[in-house]
């Protein structure tokens, strides 16, 4: 868990370092999407996959 708490800050330093702000709203639906794949399991990105979506 430390790991994981040192890469957000570190991610978030970087961003407000050198001011690259537009990168939050696609950082934040990334880790929405990793919890939300990992909370449903694997089963739920075949159903992506074979609908071509």
């Amino acid at each position: 868990m430390k790991k994981i708490a040192y890469l957000l800050k570190e991610v978030f330093y970087l961003v407000k370092k050198h001011k690259m702000y537009f990168l939050m709203p696609i950082l934040l639906v990334l880790a929405v999407l990793a919890l939300l794949a990992y909370h449903l399991g694997p089963g739920i990105i075949t159903v992506f996959i074979y609908a071509g979506v």
